[in-house]
């Protein structure tokens, strides 16, 4: 399941113990088209290990500046409230598939400790 998230209630839903994955995307990009069956996918097939969610960038535009949001679509991972990556543009499914798996595999670094995730990611999830 993918929550849509918006400006009011943002920090309170990437601040827990779980990696939080969240998506920002427009209305109109037809990258963030392509790539939304792939990113549903992995939410279902992740989800014990990762929360996913999806903000609007065009109506959220304080929230994507922000985090530094430039394009879309831009996927930002969180850890304890705290951005701690990113992969931004039409990347390859493959590639947030992996990128997705290898912070998922990582997550319980997330809930044991106060401080980011640190450590250098593989990309083969």
């Amino acid at each position: 399941m993918i929550d849509e998230l918006n400006e009011s209630g943002f920090d309170a839903a990437v601040d827990g113990k779980k990696l939080v994955v969240v998506e920002f995307y427009t209305t109109t990009c037809v990258h963030c088209a392509a790539i939304a069956p792939v990113y549903e996918e992995l939410s279902r097939e992740l989800f014990e290990f990762a929360r996913f969610a999806r903000v609007n960038a065009g109506t959220n535009q304080a929230l994507a500046r922000r985090f530094g949001v430039m394009g879309t679509p831009s996927f930002v991972f969180f850890c304890n409230g705290r951005k701690t990556g990113d992969l931004v543009g039409a990347i390859h499914e493959t590639i947030l598939r992996n990128q997705v798996r290898d912070f998922a595999r990582h997550g319980g670094e997330c809930a044991a400790k106060s401080t980011p995730l640190a450590w250098g990611m593989d990309g083969y999830g």
